[in-house]
């Protein structure tokens, strides 16, 4: 597929709706720190379209990136270990 468009679109966080999207959904899922908003820039031949850190954890939101408006990639928060208070994790949930 030739890439012509690629945006961050929607960010849902703890207290946001998801939205009501009609095109097909492609969810990046896994441990913190293994690399998905890492995945999500190399498919799309981009540096900086989702952002990355060293640091675990990093991704907090549920991120929905447009791509070519024919789909779109979700980048979801990482599970398990990520650097960040109790207070914090307990509002993420289970």
């Amino acid at each position: 597929m030739i890439i012509k468009k690629a945006e961050l679109e929607t960010v849902c966080g703890i207290t946001s709706r998801l939205p009501e999207n009609t095109l097909p959904e492609f969810a990046f899922a896994g441990k913190s720190n293994v690399g998905k908003s890492s995945l999500i820039n190399a498919l799309m031949m981009r540096k900086s379209l989702a952002r990355t850190s060293s640091q675990p954890g990093k991704t907090q939101t549920i991120n929905f990136y447009n791509i070519n408006d024919a789909l779109y990639y979700v980048d979801l928060p990482g599970y398990g270990y990520a650097k960040v208070s109790v207070e914090v994790k307990a509002k993420w949930g289970r």
